[in-house]
């Protein structure tokens, strides 16, 4: 066996490259967003969602980029998992 294709990570919305990108080892949401190419102009930088199935079931993690960034939420940063995807609206 070569890799594990179902190491996937989504992103979506107005980030500069939305796409599916391998996870590799860890890779917080910080870390997606800037390998999605980072923000659009008019992204919602306050309500960004990772959405991330846990026993069948959505689970949905806020992720406040302004807050992450400025220290004051570093708890938010989050280690995704493989399946998570990330919606910045």
């Amino acid at each position: 066996m070569r890799e594990i294709r179902s190491r996937n990570v989504y992103i979506m919305g107005s980030v500069a490259k939305p796409a599916t990108y391998p996870l590799n080892g860890d890779m917080t949401v910080l870390q997606l967003i800037a390998v999605a190419g980072g923000l659009q102009e008019y992204a919602d930088s306050k309500n960004i969602v990772v959405i991330r199935m846990e026993n069948g079931k959505p689970q949905y993690h806020k992720f406040n980029y302004k807050d992450v960034v400025s220290q004051k939420r570093t708890a938010d940063n989050i280690v995704l998992k493989p399946g998570d995807t990330v919606v910045v609206r």
